[in-house]
């Protein structure tokens, strides 16, 4: 019989997290005695005074339930790269380490606090730019434990878990004996909670939150990170069809998503962006869940039936932490009216929100010509087929929008959003051409139409008239501040500009408000990394893409070449070539709109590296 290979993980206790069946922390270390397990117990077991470290993942169950397989890809990699190192460094034991948690041991307690604020503090700034972000809980006690053989028990252990289980998110909680031992020899600053009846603890225990980076700069992950949501800050979730007919699926969220684009238009309000709230649909989470996810005080959530020509739509506003219903309306009217219906809707909501907010602010929340109800359905449906790349399907629901209505501003838009799609696949100049002519028509229709300004502003950039198009993007910005897709664009701007280290700040600002942005975000990101030499992590954001167009080939292709990858480097030229037979080095060049010589020489010796034909 052939030997049996065991896994990597196998003989290493971190990491043994892919071992799901094993039980949580707080289960496995609740003896407060060993087992007597018969001869030789005495022999085998011995008492300790240790710093015991407990931690543990926030929201583990709900981010499994989202996305398995992308949680748990993230999780070994913050194992690996950012937990077990600091554990080392500070000469820690990892004693066990089950699905989403970790029980450590430390021979001083001053080692297990300075762990434990170094994995907070790395984890914060990972945040930062990661897809899906992670926060630990963590809570270290020193006490009296019992060892047997690798493992350990009793109270001391018991402590720290419980500690563990009320810390903030991102935060780190220490017991009295902890804060006591510690004393001054940490530059670390230590929040007195009094005392906690913790489960099967029979004497209250004193409990401190260790104070994290307070000189630093609160960015929205820094407040993720210590347990405080963004004021003001509010998720709409896609309404749901309360008919059950799937067709109707896409006029319910419809109505939702105009909601969310109306309440991004104060400034005063966090609204999270469609991609990351809209993620949610279909996956049974409760409301609560959804805000701890996106770190969100408000959650707006309703549903809409549709019967014949009358119409239905509820709407509530629900606080996040105490899961309480604000406010709860329902609307019937005629379905002429759907668009009244919505403003009413916004008015209350901002209203609720923002009782300092005039009420004549309130009032304009959403002051544009209605369209006919046919026309705003084709536009949905059109966006739908956008969303996916796919502008055959997308294009016929826009010009049935525009024969319905030849005033509708959004489906000029939309036209323009799918001519946009068209060029990328081809890089037709005619297609770009017809994109600006589309986005134009729109905003003279409605001049205040974000989309249609970031959409002119997006061609105008191809098109290399840089100055026009920073002036149609800021516009778009100024009218609706939480449109993702123009922040992305200006980044794209900076990114041709030749700043590449502010277009890659603000992606990453972006992606702040946006946690789970469209993936050809990434793109963008991808090439400010590519232009900022950073290859690795480019190729990382160039393969999130679901829909790779020709160009990412190339992007991939010059980032592998760079970092002597040739075999890889051809690959992606032939797979560049497969679909743009023609293409050049200075095809390329041209059609990749860098604004600086000296950036378009590197991306043609790059090309050349890989092997493209001049």
């Amino acid at each position: 019989m052939a030997a049996t290979t065991l896994p990597d993980f196998a003989c290493d206790p971190a990491k043994q997290y892919l071992d799901f069946q094993t039980p949580r922390i707080a289960r496995t270390v609740s003896h407060a005695q060993p087992i007597d397990c018969g001869i030789g117990m005495a022999e085998q077991t011995t008492r300790r005074l240790l710093a015991i470290l407990a931690a543990d993942v926030v929201g583990y169950s709900s981010m499994t339930g989202i996305d398995e397989a992308g949680t748990v890809a993230a999780l070994r990699e913050v194992w690996q790269e950012i937990f077990n190192p600091a554990v080392t460094a500070r000469h820690g034991r990892i004693v066990k380490m089950m699905g989403d948690g970790a029980l450590v041991e430390f021979p001083s307690v001053v080692s297990a606090v300075e762990c434990a604020a170094a994995i907070q503090r790395s984890m914060g700034q990972r945040n930062l730019v990661a897809r899906a972000p992670i926060q630990f809980r963590i809570g270290i006690n020193l006490g009296d434990i019992i060892v047997d053989g690798d493992d350990i028990f009793g109270e001391g252990v018991n402590i720290a878990a419980r500690i563990e289980a009320i810390a903030k998110p991102g935060g780190v909680s220490v017991s009295a004996s902890v804060r006591e031992n510690v004393g001054n020899k940490l530059e670390l600053a230590y929040d007195d909670t009094g005392e906690h009846s913790l489960k099967n603890i029979e004497q209250p225990i004193r409990v401190y939150d260790v104070v994290l980076d307070a000189a630093l700069p609160k960015t929205a992950t820094m407040a993720r990170a210590s347990g405080t949501r963004t004021k003001g800050s509010v998720a709409v979730l896609p309404f749901s069809n309360m008919r059950g007919d799937p067709e109707q699926d896409y006029f319910a969220e419809g109505i939702a998503e105009d909601i969310l684009t109306e309440l991004s238009r104060f400034r005063n309000l966090f609204v999270i962006a469609r991609n990351s709230s809209f993620s949610f649909k279909g996956k049974g989470l409760s409301t609560q869940e959804i805000a701890n996810a996106l770190n969100v005080e408000y959650i707006v959530a309703g549903g809409v039936r549709r019967i014949g020509k009358r119409v239905r739509v509820a709407a509530q506003l629900i606080h996040s932490a105490t899961g309480q219903e604000v406010w709860a309306e329902r609307y019937d009217r005629e379905v002429e009216d759907i668009f009244a219906v919505q403003d009413e809707v916004v008015r209350t909501i901002v209203v609720t929100l923002e009782s300092r907010l005039q009420l004549a602010i309130a009032n304009d929340a959403s002051k544009r010509n209605l369209p006919s109800l046919a026309a705003y359905e084709c536009v949905q449906l059109a966006k739908k087929y956008v969303a996916l790349h796919d502008a055959p399907r997308a294009m016929p629901f826009v010009e049935r929008a525009l024969q319905l209505d030849a005033e509708y501003a959004a489906a000029y838009a939309m036209r323009a959003a799918t001519s946009y799609v068209q060029y990328l696949e081809n890089a037709q100049a005619n297609m770009l051409d017809e994109m600006a002519a589309a986005a134009r028509t729109a905003i003279a229709l409605d001049e205040g139409d974000s989309t249609g300004h970031a959409l002119l502003g997006m061609a105008l950039i191809l098109k290399r008239q840089y100055e026009l198009a920073a002036s149609h993007l800021e516009r778009a910005i100024s009218l609706n501040p939480a449109n993702a897709v123009a922040i992305a664009y200006q980044a794209e701007l900076l990114l041709r500009n030749g700043d590449f280290d502010i277009a890659l700040k603000t992606m990453d600002d972006l992606l702040q408000r946006d946690p789970i942005p469209a993936t050809w975000h990434w793109e963008i990101r991808g090439m400010a990394l590519l232009m900022l030499r950073r290859y690795q992590e480019a190729i990382l954001a160039f393969s999130r893409q679901i829909h790779p167009f020709w160009y990412i080939h190339g992007d991939l292709a010059m980032c592998h070449a760079r970092l002597g990858h040739l075999g890889e480097a051809r690959a992606e030229i032939e797979k560049l070539t497969s679909v743009m037979p023609e293409m050049t080095i200075g095809l390329y060049v041209e059609v990749e709109p860098f604004r600086k010589q000296e950036d378009r020489d590197f991306m043609a010796e790059s090309l050349r590296l890989a092997g493209l034909p001049e």
